[in-house]
Order: C-alpha cells, then sequence, then structure tokens
C-alpha cells in the first residue's frame, strides 16, 4: 500500500511543478503575445527580412542540405497512405459541401 501511495504523491508532486512551469512560461510570455496582437504587420516585415538575410549570407550548399529535407520529407508524405486523411483533415469545409452530402 505504502508503493501506491508514494506514486500518488509523486504524481501530485511533479503535476504541481507542471502547472508551476506552465504559469511561469504564461507569465513569461504574456508580454510578446500582447506585442504580437498590437503590430502584427511589423512582425511579418521583421520576419521576412531576417528571412531574407539568412538566405543571402548562409552559404549555398547549407540551403541545399535544407532543401533536400524538407523535399524529401514532403515526397515521403505524399508516398503514405495517410495522405487522403491529412489532406481532407486541412481542406477547408464550406456549408454547401455539407448540405450535399445529406
Amino acid at each position: 500500500m505504502t508503493s501506491a501511495r508514494s506514486a500518488a504523491e509523486r504524481v501530485r508532486t511533479a503535476q504541481t511543478e507542471l502547472d508551476m512551469a506552465h504559469l511561469t512560461l504564461v507569465r513569461d510570455t504574456t508580454p510578446i503575445r500582447a506585442s504580437f496582437r498590437r503590430h502584427p504587420i511589423a512582425w511579418i516585415v521583421t520576419g521576412g527580412l531576417l528571412g531574407g538575410f539568412a538566405l543571402s549570407w548562409l552559404p549555398t550548399r547549407l540551403w541545399t542540405k535544407i532543401d533536400a529535407t524538407i523535399a524529401g520529407g514532403g515526397a515521403l508524405l505524399a508516398r503514405s497512405l495517410l495522405t487522403p486523411l491529412i489532406v481532407g483533415a486541412l481542406s477547408p469545409r464550406t456549408d454547401s459541401s455539407i448540405k450535399k452530402q445529406v
């Protein structure tokens, strides 16, 4: 009985630590989220500029490896049996398509 009690106590302690970490994370990210909400266009432009600088400064070999990794993952996903499920989950449904099925 003591092992079950100690296991429950460890779970309770871990849950408390997790909750405290979550609250700390929320507290630390609140100003950043507020900034994203106030100036979304500025963040989009800044991200585009940083992406452009990265493309121009990093060596071509590195971008070739990154592209090969992404393309290989895309090809693997396209050959997967789960592709119809993923496409169906990501495609938007309108009211007219739902009415036609009924």
